[in-house]
């Protein structure tokens, strides 16, 4: 006999959710594919985008934790989530110091490392327990494009 699971575990990941974060994918596919068949012009072109893409995304994946410690109830350890939401902007700032195919591994490994700090919060009860449903395949996908995008940089 199976025990019955609370109604946040089993409930649906938002449509919106979904909708706009398989959108956030498409500059991801479109300047990988650019970069890696594109001309020599198309290429540095599409290279510079999809840095500047990933660093801005990877700084609005961290401020989500910002408007999450944002609805915490008061008392709730506000300056640990508070300090973890900035920390993607400032590792993805980071990568204006890196050269060459280092730049899309550094930014891959911050995805990652924020997948594991966004399970760690699910766990927690501080985001969603949906959230990991809809992080997964969306962090996967971007870190194919910029181990691609990596590779062709080596």
């Amino acid at each position: 006999m199976s025990t019955p699971q609370p109604e946040e575990q089993i409930s649906p990941i938002p449509a919106p959710a979904v909708v706009l974060g398989a959108a956030g994918l498409i500059p991801f596919l479109f300047l990988t594919g650019m970069w890696l068949t594109g001309s020599d012009v198309s290429a540095v072109v599409s290279r510079q985008a999809l840095i500047a893409y990933s660093i801005a995304i990877l700084s609005f994946m961290g401020a989500v934790h910002w408007g999450l410690a944002m609805t915490a109830p008061s008392g709730d350890q506000p300056w640990r989530r508070y300090f973890v939401s900035v920390l993607p902007a400032l590792a993805a700032t980071a990568t204006a110091f890196i050269g060459g195919g280092m730049q899309f591994i550094w930014l891959a490994l911050c995805f990652v490392g924020l997948l594991l700090y966004d399970l760690y919060a699910v766990k927690r009860g501080e985001a969603p327990a949906w959230y990991p449903r809809l992080r997964w395949p969306l962090t996967i996908i971007v870190c194919v494009c910029l181990s691609a995008a990596a590779l062709r940089s080596l």
